[in-house]
């Protein structure tokens, strides 16, 4: 019985020692019942995990522990979708890749070899790190991790989404497909350029019809994913101006659905959402107009395209939108600002050409008078006389400017 009860243990200098198939290292202890509750813990160990553990020692912290831990701290600090998109991240991709991994030893080649393996697009790759950085950002201010691996892990460059708008012949052939009773709200659409939460948000209340000069919407909230909640980003609280299509529209609506609180409902009573205009109002109405599909997102652009085009101020635009800066506007819609707004040199040009024209002109009111000598080394002012000498009635071509 003694020989079991002390099995893989010999004593040395009054100190137990623990010894198992090359296995051999002191237990620090010369009681007999301490030396066997440590030799049970190293053996258990062994048969958990592999290999021996020579203290109390805790098993490494694993990525999925921290994730839960972070998941409970974080969960109220985001809007309802930004934590579904989350959620959404760590369950279908992140947890299934490194829960189980400890926290320490997942490495940047790891993390960089689980982003080349995701099967989706550059954006929705990106936003699956979002909360994997999280994680880290924490554990690494708590001391769980050395470094945080997620900072030297860059994202994927992204191209910009296809801006594919309507022509404004195209708006009317919607609006004239669309079902009557959702007139309203996709005219609306078309001529503020709300986002799809916002609009669907919108409560009479918001609509501010004496504020003046023109009617205004306060955009102050967004519905998505059937959750009321904060704008997209504090630049997307707003107040928007209302134009004489708009107003009208509201006009309507308000016969619909005056008596209610919210502005816009579907047709049996319940909230607007993404999906229901999807399918049951827009993609009817694409098909009544005899269009192909578009996603629904160009009214926005198309609001965007239309106004910039008819030289609509550039910052009144970036307002409607609720873009955080003007440079989104320039980055997104520049084909279609104005010519004479671009920086592309065309103004300066068009306005030399007309100073020609007006020296053509002065020119025959001066006829028969002394003309002063011309460097005929300028080659610009070359140039403009060659032309007149060939075509005497005719305006002049923008001149070649050499540098």
């Amino acid at each position: 019985m003694a020989k079991d009860k002390y099995h893989h243990l010999y004593k040395r200098k009054g100190i137990y020692y623990f010894r198992k198939r090359g296995t051999r290292f002191s237990l620090e202890t010369a009681v007999g019942t301490e030396a066997i509750k440590v030799r049970d813990k190293l053996l258990e160990n062994y048969r958990m995990h592999g290999h021996y553990v020579f203290t109390d020692q805790k098993e490494p912290l694993r990525f999925g522990e921290v994730a839960k831990e972070w998941a409970k701290i974080h969960e109220k600090k985001v809007k309802y979708s930004t934590w579904r998109d989350y959620k959404s991240a760590m369950n279908t991709h992140v947890l299934p890749a490194f829960k189980d991994i400890p926290i320490k030893d997942i490495t940047y080649l790891s993390v960089e070899a689980f982003k080349a393996d995701l099967e989706c697009g550059a954006k929705r790759a990106n936003n699956i790190l979002v909360p994997m950085r999280c994680v880290f950002e924490m554990a690494h201010r708590n001391g769980y991790v050395n470094e945080n691996v997620m900072s030297m892990v860059d994202n994927l460059s992204i191209d910009q989404p296809d801006i594919y708008p309507f022509t404004y012949e195209e708006v009317l052939g919607i609006l004239k497909g669309v079902e009557p009773f959702y007139k309203p709200y996709t005219c609306v659409r078309f001529f503020t350029g709300m986002r799809s939460g916002e609009i669907d948000a919108l409560e009479w209340t918001d609509y501010k019809e004496s504020m003046g000069p023109t009617p205004k919407l306060h955009i102050s909230k967004a519905f998505v994913y059937g959750i009321q909640g904060k704008t997209k980003t504090k630049k997307s609280k707003r107040y928007i101006d209302c134009i004489d299509p708009v107003i009208q529209a509201l006009i309507e609506q308000m016969d619909l659905t005056g008596k209610t609180k919210h502005i816009f409902l579907t047709k049996g009573g319940d909230r607007m959402n993404p999906d229901h205009f999807r399918e049951v109002v827009w993609k009817p109405a694409l098909k009544n107009a005899g269009l192909d599909y578009r996603p629904p997102i160009q009214t926005r652009h198309t609001f965007a395209t239309m106004m910039l085009s008819a030289g609509e101020d550039i910052g009144w635009v970036q307002n409607m939108l609720g873009h955080s800066s003007l440079q989104m506007i320039f980055t997104r819609y520049y084909a279609w600002i104005p010519r004479k707004t671009r920086k592309d040199g065309s103004a300066f040009l068009e306005s030399v050409a007309e100073k020609i024209v007006s020296d053509d002109l002065q020119g025959e009111e001066n006829e028969g008078k002394e003309i002063p000598s011309v460097d005929r080394n300028d080659t610009n002012t070359t140039h403009i006389q060659e032309q007149k000498n060939r075509h005497p009635d005719s305006k002049p071509e923008v001149p070649v400017f050499v540098c």
